[in-house]
């Protein structure tokens, strides 16, 4: 496939992360999200991706660089 094949009119579509193509629900959950942790946008994606891909059992371990809660602040649940 040539490389105008993989392109979508910008103008419909908000793009993420330079390459990344989300639904304009799914842009403002993420913005949300990342609000709420205080994560950039890339660094949230990258969370979000590797929780789902530890959930359906293909990440066995946690990134190396995972998100950490500030020593003043209990994650929700515990």
């Amino acid at each position: 496939m040539s490389e105008t094949e993989h392109q979508t009119d910008p103008a419909h579509e908000p793009k993420l992360a330079g390459i990344l193509t989300f639904p304009p629900e799914v842009v403002a959950a993420l913005d949300e999200h990342c609000a709420v942790e205080r994560l950039p946008r890339d660094r949230a994606i990258c969370e979000i991706v590797a929780e789902y891909l530890r959930f359906k059992g293909y990440l066995r371990t946690r990134p190396a660089h995972a998100h950490r809660t500030p020593s003043t602040e209990t994650p929700e649940g515990l």
